[in-house]
């Protein structure tokens, strides 16, 4: 073989080695970019934003591949809620502040779902998990079940099945430690008996040692204490054995709450705390808790189910992400 024929053999082994080795680079990368727009910014860091991703040709129809980035690269959290395959996926981000523009990648086979909802919420607690390990503290009386569930496998359960006594009051609850000023809580809640005066789950937040009922279950209510029952009544009252999804938003800037029971909305109120004071403009949240029964002495123990508990920062208008510039940029 003369050496212009080892030449040219030379050189096509040389781009074989060198199509083979870029064809290996695409299957562990993610050779897909999409823009995404980010309307109405906001000045709130790690704000969670809820983001529909419809699915772009070169995706993995379970959208395991998909991963966010900032201008400068760096990696923004989201956890992908749900998805329907090779269709859409509903996803919630961490925007950091003043994003204006992010970026999905996407395309790689290979990748692992990388969505991580405790790095993107407040607080969250699905409890599938299995156990309680997201709660800072809970009492004797809470726990992990899987009888009584609203969505996936497990579902908390606070049952309360001691008579209503002071120094028995930390066995049933669940305290997350935050650090929030205006936040909303979502969940599924139901309860199996109601107390004997008063309601069976409580949703609380905490100012230090000032606490703060959000709202009970008996009807949907709101109450502080200042030597006498103040109730905010709503005047929609509770079921037993039923599942209620609830929505929160404490509007602290203007010392106000909404809530919402089942899409219903239930009007807004001036939240108050315990003593009755009222919750100042600059109020900072240091706990969030969820606690059983009260006003209970005998029968049968009395369950404050929870599922899908999510505490995330409030703005009065949220970001709104979408598709920029042409679809399924590679």
């Amino acid at each position: 073989m003369d050496t212009t024929r080892l030449l040219l053999v030379g050189g096509a082994l040389l781009a074989l080695l060198i199509t083979s080795a870029s064809a290996a680079l695409v299957g562990t990368s993610s050779p897909g970019r999409q823009a995404i727009s980010v309307g109405n910014p906001s000045g709130t860091d790690g704000l969670e934003i809820f983001f529909n991703a419809t699915y772009l040709p070169g995706m993995r129809p379970d959208f395991a591949d998909i991963r966010f980035v900032d201008g400068n690269g760096t990696n923004i959290p989201h956890w992908t809620e749900n998805v329907t395959k090779s269709s859409h996926a509903h996803v919630w981000l961490a925007l950091p502040a003043n994003t204006q523009e992010l970026t999905m990648l996407y395309g790689n086979p290979e990748a692992r779902d990388a969505s991580d909802p405790d790095a993107v919420f407040t607080f969250f607690e699905d409890y599938e998990r299995g156990d309680l390990s997201r709660w800072s503290f809970c009492g004797s009386n809470a726990g992990v079940q899987s009888a009584v569930v609203r969505d996936g496998a497990y579902a908390g359960d606070i049952n309360v099945s001691e008579p209503d006594l002071r120094h028995l009051a930390k066995n049933r609850i669940c305290l997350a430690n935050i650090s929030a000023g205006p936040l909303v809580i979502e969940g599924d809640f139901r309860v199996s008996e109601f107390g004997r005066w008063c309601g069976s789950g409580y949703i609380q937040l905490w100012n230090g040692t000032n606490r703060m009922y959000v709202l009970h279950f008996r009807n949907g209510s709101v109450q502080y204490y200042d030597g006498a029952h103040q109730n905010f009544s709503a005047d929609l009252r509770a079921e037993t054995d039923t599942w209620y999804h609830v929505k929160i938003v404490m509007d602290t800037p203007n010392a106000i709450e909404h809530a919402w029971i089942d899409g219903e909305y239930l009007g807004n109120r001036t939240p108050r705390f315990s003593d009755g004071s009222l919750a100042q403009n600059e109020t900072i949240f240091t706990d969030f808790a969820l606690i059983g029964s009260s006003a209970w002495s005998s029968g049968e123990p009395h369950h404050f189910y929870t599922d899908n508990v999510r505490v995330r920062k409030y703005v009065p208008i949220e970001p709104v992400l979408s598709y920029a510039g042409p679809q399924g940029e590679v």
